[in-house]
């Protein structure tokens, strides 16, 4: 999906997405709030952007504008989101909402996502997503949070965590490695993933070289050099 008004494919997002207490759906309905490039400032910080709640709906994997209107709402609640006035055409019929969208500091605690995959996933998937995109560390190009650390931190069964990343390798966002015992080199033990890039229409992926990780651990690398260049739905 062409992502209208936005030149750059990577955002920044604050770490603190995580400990604001927002189910699967605020966070991805704030996180592609956040991705929008802004329109100017309200006086109080806020970054003021426009967009249909229709919009959010397609590109949250939420299936109705209703149900993203009372999403918002509740960000609104939590001090995150909130509404300026809504656009008029010249008919009379309503247009798109204008927001005032407060976006956690970036400067020093945040993580990387691209905007592609925003219209590809729906909200328990995005929230899977975002997190592997936040574990990655930069100078050990590697993450260490198995099944469990990554149920625990962001609510969810492990059972769930299992099912969510093998639908996102489904979905060509994540490539998945199994690592082999040392102990039995019959017996695969660890998971080591590589977070797929989007460049000019493709999706990119190198993937990293394996180092020895604790039993039920995952290694995770994101937008790595580009080695293999596979086609995505929509690219020429």
């Amino acid at each position: 999906m062409r992502k209208e008004g936005c030149t750059v494919s990577i955002f920044r997002l604050s770490n603190s997405i995580f400990v604001l207490g927002l189910d699967t759906q605020e966070i991805a309905v704030y996180a592609y709030l956040c991705s929008l490039p802004g329109n100017g400032h309200t006086i109080t910080g806020g970054t003021v952007i426009t967009v249909k709640q229709r919009t959010i709906a397609v590109n949250c994997g939420i299936k109705s504008p209703v149900t993203v209107a009372k999403t918002i709402d509740q960000l609104r609640e939590k001090g995150l989101v909130d509404y300026l006035e809504r656009q008029y055409k010249a008919n009379g019929h309503r247009g798109a909402y204008w927001y005032a969208v407060t976006k956690h500091p970036t400067d020093s605690s945040f993580f990387m996502v691209n905007r592609h995959v925003f219209g590809m996933l729906v909200p328990r998937q995005m929230l899977v997503y975002l997190f592997l995109c936040k574990s990655f560390s930069t100078v050990l190009h590697d993450c260490w949070n198995s099944y469990n650390d990554i149920a625990a931190q962001i609510r969810m069964k492990r059972e769930s965590v299992v099912q969510i990343i093998g639908e996102l390798v489904a979905a060509g966002l994540i490539v998945r490695m199994q690592r082999r015992s040392r102990v039995n080199r019959r017996v695969f033990v660890d998971n080591h993933y590589s977070i797929i890039r989007f460049e000019n229409g493709h999706i990119r992926v190198k993937m990293p070289k394996m180092r020895q990780t604790n039993r039920n651990e995952c290694s995770v690398a994101i937008f790595p050099p580009a080695m293999i260049s596979i086609p995505i739905r929509g690219s020429p």
